[in-house]
């Protein structure tokens, strides 16, 4: 006896449904990215032209194009919109407050930086924002991301209620240069307001945030992709000021593949944040991590979802430097 299956017209159907579906999928926008910038000492600073080369990479248009947009009568955002549709809508944030240095606490912060998402979000119809961070913004994101890390803390002295409740809309966290473990920043002293003290690797702020990093799901967030990037300077003047530069090159690529170099000012140990994904980013120091034409442009294949790459060279000397052993 032989039995019967499902009609072939069934499984057209099923097919059409599925390529309808991928083609719906395919279709959908690819989400608005949001540039935070890290610390800055100098008010009066202007935040699009801390991220220029970044931000005319992402969206293929010259910075003077830039738009200023309100979020409220103090607070504004600025846009670079994307030259045509496989470039991508850049957001710039500017969570300071005029005439200061950023040297408040990093949850408040947060707080503004959240009022940035949101309003982005009601003006653009998107649901999630991919956000690249640079060292000092990238806490300040991670703030806003993982707020609940507070929670417990709340209304204790330092930990101020800002109200500030994650709402899901984060698609993708980079962080460039980050001090995710901290730097040795508080040895600045006291007038620098509370910034030091949660810099500072023992401090219970990052303490909190890196609670329950040591083993899956690590101290982040499942529905969060994260990619940190750290760099490591050489010598901060680069090989070439010494008699044995292929091994300085040599030297370089293995502190930097084994994440134990530096940019300067951040340990590549402090930028490692276990559960997200690694990129060494060899011969660059702290300010060229975010100016560098080699991550400006990794910044759109890792903001279009593909894996990230262990490493980014700034020359091909050293992206050769192994082989020459």
């Amino acid at each position: 006896m032989r039995t019967t299956g499902p009609a072939r017209g069934d499984f057209v159907g099923l097919l059409a449904l599925l390529c309808a579906t991928l083609l719906s999928c395919a279709a959908l926008p690819a989400p608005p990215i949001l540039l935070v910038y890290g610390f800055q000492p100098i008010p009066g600073f202007y935040p699009p032209a801390l991220w220029a080369e970044i931000a005319e990479e992402l969206t293929g248009r010259d910075l003077g194009e830039v738009e200023k947009l309100w979020v409220d009568a103090t607070h504004a955002v600025y846009r670079l919109r994307a030259i045509d549709p496989t470039r991508r809508n850049v957001f710039v944030s500017d969570y300071a407050v005029a005439y200061e240095p950023t040297v408040r606490d990093l949850r408040f912060y947060a707080a503004r930086l959240a009022d940035e998402i949101a309003w982005i979000r009601e003006h653009t119809d998107a649901d999630r924002l991919d956000v690249v961070a640079f060292s000092m913004g990238a806490l300040i994101a991670r703030c806003y991301i993982e707020a609940d890390d507070f929670d417990s803390v709340i209304g204790e002295p330092d930990f101020e209620d800002y109200g500030t409740e994650y709402q899901g809309d984060v698609q993708t966290l980079v962080t460039i240069a980050a001090p995710h473990h901290g730097a040795q920043f508080a040895a600045l002293g006291p007038w620098f307001g509370p910034l030091p003290r949660e810099l500072d690797p023992e401090s219970a702020f990052l303490a909190l945030l890196n609670e329950g990093e040591e083993e899956p799901p690590y101290a982040l967030r499942a529905d969060v992709r994260y990619v940190s990037l750290a760099g490591q300077c050489c010598l901060g003047f680069g090989c070439s000021i010494r008699s044995d530069v292929e091994a300085c090159r040599r030297e370089c690529v293995e502190e930097a593949l084994s994440w134990s170099g530096h940019d300067l000012v951040i340990l590549m140990s402090s930028a490692y944040l276990p559960g997200a994904e690694h990129v060494a980013c060899i011969g660059m120091n702290h300010i060229e991590m975010r100016t560098h034409p080699v991550i400006a442009r990794e910044m759109a294949n890792l903001l279009a979802g593909n894996l990230a790459p262990d490493a980014l060279y700034a020359s091909p000397e050293l992206a050769q430097a192994l082989e020459s052993e």
